[in-house]
């Protein structure tokens, strides 16, 4: 599946939408947010943060005790462990926004947020499918995984310094290093609503609001992200949902 480009702010909190109890308890432990919090028990971070009366940035500590507003939906991907070579990569899905708010995801204390900067509109694509951004073996598949995990995209193992390159043209949606567990990290906007991510990378070559073309280089493979080898995490999104870049993919 945004710091330095985006700008950090509250949450509203609508009193229609403030629940009035809670329904369980949560403890907090190493590598939770706010966000990972709501998501992983199919609740409104809104509703989270307010029954909670927390303010921005919502930082929050091991070992605080979190009310989870009520739902029926069974708690999910509660097992807090870092990304590796071994483990399923996820991301909120609209990390690309431009209101998206870093401080909802990365963990404290968050690196200072500069000034937000408008995105242009992406140009046309080049083609009907998209480049493959790395050459290299498959070291993990699209879809769920052992132990009730889930990988977004797909890992590519190469060498470190390989060229990562844009799958479209595009325009570079958030490059940094905020979101824990993908290291540095690049998005990048394509028409028609598609974002592509490409993570672990050694070294971005390109900023935020950067008119990318279709095969330029953007980045390099690296291991950065708590992953024990060179690789590439790349994901295909259309709007909210990721979808198995397998079956768009081309190598011209």
């Amino acid at each position: 599946w945004r710091a330095p480009p985006f700008q950090s702010s509250t949450v509203a909190i609508d009193p229609v939408l403030a629940p009035r109890s809670y329904g369980s308890v949560y403890v907090v432990k190493k590598g939770d947010t706010a966000y990972r919090i709501a998501r992983c028990h199919g609740v409104k971070l809104r509703s989270l943060v307010a029954v909670n009366e927390m303010t921005a940035p919502y930082l929050i500590t091991v070992g605080q005790r979190i009310k989870v507003p009520s739902t029926r939906i069974k708690p999910s991907c509660l097992v807090n462990t870092p990304s590796s070579s071994k483990q399923a990569d996820t991301m909120p899905s609209n990390l690309a926004s431009e209101n998206f708010d870093v401080s909802l995801v990365v963990a404290p204390p968050a690196l200072p947020v500069d000034e937000p900067i408008s995105l242009r509109k992406p140009p046309l694509r080049a083609g009907s499918t998209f480049l493959w951004p790395v050459r290299g073996e498959l070291l993990s598949d699209f879809g769920p995984k052992p132990g009730n995990r889930r990988n977004d995209g797909i890992n590519i193992s190469a060498p470190i310094g390989s060229p990562v390159r844009a799958a479209e043209n595009g325009v570079v949606a958030y490059a940094g290093n905020e979101l824990r567990g993908y290291g540095n990290l690049l998005l990048v906007r394509h028409d028609g609503g598609w974002v592509t991510a490409y993570a672990h990378n050694s070294e971005l070559l390109v900023e935020r609001g950067v008119v990318v073309g279709r095969g330029e280089v953007i980045a390099r493979v690296g291991k950065s992200g708590n992953v024990d080898r060179p690789q590439a995490h790349f994901e295909l999104r259309r709007g909210d949902e990721a979808v198995d870049p397998h079956e768009y993919l081309s190598w011209k």
